[in-house]
This record gives C-alpha cells, structure tokens and sequence, in this order.
C-alpha cells in the first residue's frame, strides 16, 4: 500500500475535481457544438463538391460551373453561400422563360450566382453573436454587392428577407458555410445600369453630360470568363472622376473594419432636372461652339460640366433620399451636395418622377435647375465656357490646382494656352505626353502651375514688369505692354502672345482675372 503526504492527497483531490469539471464543460460545449453542426462536421471536401453530392442544390452547382464561378470559389478564400434549392431555381427559370440553366447567358447568370456568395464563413450561431456586437446586418458579397443578414427572429436566419431552411442550415465545407434558401437571389441592377437602361434616363441631357466626364476602372470581382475559352474576361465598371464622391458603378468602399466586412456601403442621390431645364441652361454654352461640330455636348469643356452637375448628386448617405425626405426636411436643416453646395429647397411640384431606386442610389427627376455655384462665378468657372480653352480646362483639372483657384475670392491671375497652342506643341493633356515624350506627374503639374500667378493682374496695364509664377523655382514671367498688345516671355526665352483686353474674371468680385496666351509657358 502506497502513502500519500496530506498535501499530495489535496492535490490529487483537486485535479480529480477540475478533470470532472472539464469533462462537464466538455460536454456542455459538445451539446452546443452538436446544435449548430449538427453531423456535417468539418468537411476536407470543398464548397463545389459539396454542393454537387447534395441532391438539393444540383441546379446550382451546375449554374457555378456553367459560368466559372468553381474555380474561383473553390480553392483560397472563405466563404459563407447562401444556395437556393432545385426547386427554387425551377421557378426562377419559369419565371424568365428559360428551360433550363444551360439556357440562361452567362452575363446574365454570373452576377445572380455571385450575390449568393458573401466573404468569411459565418455559422448561424456567429452571425447571431456579430449582431450583438456590432449591431449590423449588412454583408458584402464577392461580387461587391450587400447582402442583409438578419438574426433577430429567435431560431430564424434570413438573407434579404428569405428564411434560410432549418434543415439546411450550417452545411460545412472545406472553406466555406452553406445555409439553403427556397428563393433565388436576384440582385437590384447598380446607378449605372439603371441610367444606362432606362428610356429616359439613358436619353436625357443630364447623363450625355455625365458621359463626357467618364472614364473606366477595371472590375476584378466581377471579370470572368464569359465566353467559356478558359481566359477570364475583363470587365470595366464606368467612373467619373471628376465628379468627385460620385459612385454609380460601385457600391463599397474598402474598409478593414471587422464591422465593416470588408467595406463600407456608399450611395449616390440624384436630382436630376428634365431636359427642357438643362437645355435651355447650357444653351449659351453650346452656342460657342463651332456650327460644324456635330456632338456639341462633347465639346464642352470637362471643368464646365464638372461645375454644371455636381450640384445635383448628394452622396455617402447610408439610405436614399427619397422625395418625402426632401418635402418633410425639418427647418434649419440643409442637405448638401457632392461638394458642400446647399440644395435649395424643392416642392412636390417640382419632383416629375421620384424615388427610382438602384442597388447603390436613387434618381428624381426634377423639373428645376438649381443656381449658378460659386465655381462658375470664379473666373475658372468663367472660362470653362469657352471652347478654345478645354484642354487647358483638363489640363488645369488634372494638376491639381483647380480647388484653389476655382473660388471668387481667390486673388489670381493665370494665363491659359488656346487648343491651338496645346495643338502646337504636340502636348496632349491626356497622355501627359509632350512632343511625344511621357512626363511624370511632377513634371506635368509644374508645367500647368507656371501658367499661374497668385496675384491681381486686373487691367492692361497691369500686365507688366517680372513675376514669379506659381511653380517658382526661380521660373518668372516677363510681361511687356503697349496697351493694346502684350507679351509673356519664359526663362527658356519663349514669347507667347497674351489676348487683350482680359479674357475673363470673377463675375461677382474683383479677384480672379485669366488671359488667352497663344504658346505653351514651358518652365525651366
């Protein structure tokens, strides 16, 4: 018989004690674990696999392979996949007349299949335990669109409003989460796509302007191989840079917040005036450029429609503005535009069609234009109508200079090359090229800032004597003056010819004057 000392014995006492009690703890996590998982365990098999040797989603593990999404859901990343049974894609089928799934086009088939996958692997008892924390139900999907995950129904998952199936919940795969669904998952077509497709939108003034500001991004999420060769396609989604905080193609932007999973939801409000408004408003500006232009309306000065619409998009809002909002504002409250522009106030009278809704925005269609900003009162804003000067207008835009000086109270002078100069030169404000040589973004900003000079020249008179431009860096301009002709000679001795008297100022101060030059002020 072995002895044991009194402390031994305590101590063999309590770790009999604490491995019961493990084995307690054990069984009580056991007893949860079991109630979400169920038998499905963690599975070696991967997402596709899975949903392919489970009767109820054959449809949709054929859809995954008919438009490529296998490859790129089935290996790397973490995924939580909402999938609709059969049965639900039989009647999604019905509904657009197709026979089958191999009847659906790809285009149309890829972004229906990839809002039904959102980033992470979310179990139905971690998705209840990130509401209590961050209070949040928006998920974004690997397609860049959200999905709303709600929790707050005891025992009850739903996505966009759909019951997740019980029996179906918490189906675990080697790197992802399925929860079946009863419904397919159509997603709202974005802002671009709605401007794009409606009737009156696609025609309207409003958007023809919008098309000579546009530009194109490309859209990694949402490439894919839409022709079946085994090369994935690109796909570009249409921006708008120069109307800054503008979004119509996108709808997050990247945040790694762990609320934000992975972004944060942006939406565009626009109040949109009705062609016979606009028209009638650009129709000075149209009436300076030459009759032989056919497109009118493309030969407007970017900085000018940058000025002209922004007015009319309210952004970053996490909802809509919906024609109600803008009649029911409390007094004293004012709701701004893209850039800190005041919306006036508008009536019931003025909204023709109100409330069109897109997955990242809304539209109204107003029968009012607003007045004129600031910026076009500024002597920028001046000179964007002219046509002569649009490519110094890009130019200007593209330096980074142009918030500065595009304000009434700004006290500036700036001398603007003509096309014809631009043309001259072979500088092409696009390509930031000169003479064919590429220039670095340095290099193309001090060109444009040596245009400048931040003070007063306000008459003929004035435009005399040695100035230090903004560029500096010892670059002056040397001005002569006859009174009725005058010129701006460079360090590098070129002379360019200066249009007098002063082609625009500020149209409601004294500060802010711009003059036509006839050659490029190239800096030392």
């Amino acid at each position: 018989m072995i002895n044991f000392s009194k402390s031994t014995m305590y101590a063999i006492r309590s770790l009999l004690v604490l491995f019961a009690f493990s084995l307690v703890f054990i069984v009580g996590c056991k007893k949860k674990f079991d109630e979400y998982y169920n038998d499905t365990g963690v599975s070696a098999v991967s997402v596709y696999d899975k949903l392919k040797e489970d009767t109820s989603f054959s449809m949709f593990a054929e859809g995954l392979d008919r438009v490529g999404l296998v490859k790129q859901i089935n290996s790397g990343g973490l995924y939580t996949v909402f999938a609709p049974v059969n049965n639900a894609f039989r009647e999604y089928l019905a509904t657009k007349g197709y026979a089958s799934i191999s009847d659906v086009p790809v285009d149309s088939l890829y972004p229906v299949l990839n809002f039904h996958i959102t980033n992470n692997g979310w179990y139905f008892y971690a998705l209840q335990q990130r509401y209590k924390i961050y209070n949040d139900k928006l998920f974004l999907t690997r397609g860049g669109k959200f999905l709303t995950i709600d929790v707050t129904v005891p025992d009850t998952l739903k996505v966009n409003n759909i019951i997740v199936i019980k029996a179906l919940r918490d189906i675990s795969s080697a790197n992802a989460v399925i929860h079946g669904i009863g419904t397919v998952l159509v997603p709202r077509i974005n802002l671009e796509q709605l401007l794009s497709s409606d009737a009156y939108f696609k025609n309207s003034t409003f958007y023809k302007l919008m098309q000579v500001v546009a530009d194109s991004a490309y859209d990694r999420l949402n490439s894919f191989d839409r022709n079946g060769d085994a090369t994935i396609d690109s796909i570009f989604n249409k921006t708008y840079s120069l109307l800054n905080n503008v979004y119509t193609s996108i709808e997050f932007r990247q945040n790694t917040n762990a609320v934000d999973q992975g972004g944060d939801p942006v939406f565009t409000n626009i109040l949109m005036p009705i062609n016979d408004s606009l028209d009638a408003f650009i129709a000075p500006a149209l009436a300076r450029i030459a009759p032989n232009v056919t497109n009118k309306i493309a030969a407007l000065s970017p900085t000018y429609i940058q000025y002209l619409l922004t007015p009319y998009f309210i952004a970053d809002t996490a909802v809509g503005y919906t024609m109600n909002r803008f009649l029911t504002k409390p007094a004293g409250v004012n709701y701004l535009s893209v850039l800190g522009e005041v919306v006036p106030v508008l009536n019931a009278a003025n909204f023709v069609r109100s409330d069109v809704l897109a997955s990242n925005g809304m539209v109204h269609l107003i029968n009012r234009n607003f007045p004129q900003s600031d910026r076009f009162r500024s002597v920028i804003g001046q000179a964007s109508i002219d046509p002569e000067l649009s490519m110094f207008m890009y130019a200007f835009q593209r330096s980074g200079v142009v918030t500065t000086y595009a304000t009434t109270g700004k006290a500036s002078t700036i001398f603007a090359p003509t096309n014809a100069a631009f043309i001259a030169a072979n500088f092409d404000v696009v390509k930031m090229t000169l003479d064919g040589v590429q220039l670095t973004n340095t290099q193309f900003q001090n060109i444009i800032r040596n245009h400048v000079i931040d003070q007063n020249m306000a008459t003929n008179a004035s435009v005399t004597g040695t100035v230090t431009t903004l560029y500096a860096n010892t670059n002056n301009l040397i001005f002569t003056n006859s009174g009725t002709t005058a010129t701006a000679t460079t360090n590098l001795g070129t002379v360019a010819n200066i249009t007098l008297p002063f082609a625009y100022k500020s149209a409601t101060t004294t500060n802010g004057y711009l003059y036509k030059v006839d050659k490029i002020l190239i800096p030392r």
